[in-house]
């Protein structure tokens, strides 16, 4: 009976383990901080992933409309193009951007404590081309950038 029991938690642990491993690899957390930091420079985006969520966290204290993060993904091309339209009368609940069809995909704007989750359908995006993401608060962009990867 014990070795029964054994090998039944033997296999439930690997699945538990495999099942973690597939499901991280779709996934990508970010954290954003008061000293306006994204703590990564790189996403990899897997495109076996029908889906692929990037979780932005706000570990920082400072409410939205002071230091609010958020993370806009286009191609690298048009970067220089969409931050040139970032105004204050575009709003918050719009990103500071108006719609753009530069703009493959935007999360909403968190503060402190706060958190938010955008999901990226990977049809949209070509292998071996050149994405970046940024945060769309006025200034942030300057700073919080990087490269995002199509694997």
């Amino acid at each position: 009976m014990r070795k029964i029991l054994k090998i039944i938690m033997i296999n439930f642990l690997a699945l538990f383990f495999c099942y973690n491993l597939f499901a991280n690899n779709c996934e990508k957390i970010i954290n954003g901080t008061d000293m306006m930091k994204f703590d990564t420079k790189i996403i990899n985006v897997i495109d076996s992933c029908s889906l692929f969520k990037i979780v932005l966290k706000h570990t920082g204290k400072l409410p939205k409309n002071v230091m609010g993060h958020n993370i806009v993904i286009l191609k690298k091309s048009d970067l220089d193009k969409v931050i040139s339209k970032i105004k204050m009368s575009h709003g918050i609940e719009n990103g500071f951007l108006p719609e753009l069809n530069e703009v493959l995909f935007k999360s909403h704007i968190v503060g402190g404590g706060e958190e938010t989750t955008l999901e990226i359908n990977t049809k949209k995006l070509i292998k071996g081309e050149d994405y970046t993401f940024f945060c769309s608060f006025p200034g942030h962009f300057m700073i919080m950038q990087g490269k995002v990867n199509i694997l």
